[in-house]
């Protein structure tokens, strides 16, 4: 292996990237969890859940994390782009066929995810959309700025448009309330069967969607330019200088409270018209885009908080290792929480509560929090990280700390 061909140093890594990396996969579960327990609508309509605290709590996952820590790990996929991109320029190679190579093994992984596992995959279509990213890895900070800010304008109105189909036209409407809103008692019931089944049976359900989810949603719905433009600004954030810290500490205060702020605001118009309309699917739909703009105010926010506890040197080192494991990691998360909820393990599914899941989220993330250092101590890479790497390079990695030794 030549060293241009070299994967990333531990040395080499930010310890911010990391942290938030971790932050982000920790908190993802809080709101995916809620579509492994239940019925998909669920997740997205409060109003299903019927216990005595449950509304509280979808309100609370819909203003601290919903779609916001979602944003900051694409954007981080972005910024892992033009990171890659610069050490392979240092190494004196192009690093194009090295990340095309680790673009369609993630799609691969992605694809196995999704339709062996759980259907709330990202890797897939962040492998997709990276396909786009990639060709302005080497791109200066204001040519991301700007082609960044087109992309995500015109994939924000692109999506508004196609979200706001089913509240204007009948039709389309009746096709796909009971699915995504849980109006029809009977189509409830039939996911619960089929994913109270075998694995068989849940796996064909998600064969079944796979087209819909990926050319419907994904690529006609427009959310694969909104993907890529929060890609484009990861790698300006990277440019700049917010990962390294050669910002002003002033820079990531002033961002942590207009990203806060914007997000409460945004947050509260959405929740808020949801339900003085009575939890109805039109003003769901056309409340979307409130909620994507609620995601970019909240990763920004985030972010710059999460900077300034890396500067201040006091962010957890059991977070920082947790999101260099962050593939094993999500995966894992995925694989707990079917096994606890469908058919083919404990079968929990639609017995506990929205509060009671945010216990079971708890445990998953002193699980992570402990897991991961210890792994870590032992060993170079999480296992699928290594699996990945040495697919990408076509040999096998050191993975044991020993070989380091010397």
């Amino acid at each position: 292996m030549s060293v241009s061909n070299a994967p990333t140093a531990e040395a080499e890594r930010l310890n911010f990237l990391d942290v938030l990396r971790g932050a982000a996969v920790l908190a993802i579960l809080v709101v995916n969890i809620k579509a492994m327990a239940q019925p998909f609508a669920y997740y997205a309509n409060a109003s299903l859940w019927t216990g005595e605290y449950d509304v509280t709590v979808a309100a609370l996952q819909a203003f601290l994390v919903e779609d916001k820590w979602r944003t900051i790990f694409t954007a981080l996929f972005g910024a892992g782009l033009a990171l890659a991109a610069d050490r392979a320029a240092a190494r004196g190679s192009s690093g194009r066929g090295l990340m095309i190579r680790r673009l369609s093994l993630l799609a691969l992984f992605g694809a196995m995810h999704l339709l062996l596992i759980w259907m709330g995959d990202i890797l897939f279509t962040y492998a997709l959309a990276g396909f786009i990213a990639m060709w302005f890895r080497h791109a200066s900070a204001r040519t991301l700025l700007r082609i960044g800010a087109v992309a995500l304008v015109v994939g924000l109105l692109w999506t508004a448009a196609f979200n706001a189909v089913p509240a204007f036209i009948p039709d389309v409407r009746a096709e796909i309330e009971p699915m995504l809103w849980g109006t029809d008692a009977a189509a409830l019931a039939e996911e619960r069967e089929i994913l109270l089944g075998g694995v068989g049976d849940h796996m064909a359900m998600r064969f079944e969607s796979f087209g819909s989810y990926i050319f419907l949603y994904f690529l006609l719905g427009g959310y694969w330019l909104e993907t890529v433009g929060i890609m484009l600004f990861g790698m300006w954030a990277y440019r700049i200088g917010f990962f390294s810290f050669r910002l002003g500490a002033g820079v990531y205060v002033a961002a942590a409270l207009a990203g806060a702020a914007g997000a409460v605001a945004t947050d509260a118009a959405r929740w808020t018209i949801l339900t003085q309309s009575g939890w109805d699917f039109a003003a769901y739909c056309l409340t979307i885009p409130l909620n994507q703009i609620d995601g970019l105010f909240g990763a920004v926010g985030y972010a710059a908080l999460v900077g300034l506890i890396v500067r201040a040197g006091v962010a957890p080192r059991a977070l920082a290792a947790a999101g260099r494991m962050a593939f094993t990691n999500y995966i894992a998360c995925s694989l707990i929480g079917t096994t606890l909820f469908y058919g083919h393990g404990f079968a929990l599914l639609g017995r506990l509560t929205n509060l009671q899941l945010m216990g079971v989220v708890l445990a998953v993330w002193a699980l992570i929090l402990i897991w991961s250092p210890l792994w870590l101590a032992r060993f170079r890479f999480g296992p699928l990280e290594w699996l990945w790497r040495s697919l990408t390079y076509g040999r096998a990695q050191p993975f044991l700390r020993r070989v380091e030794a010397g």
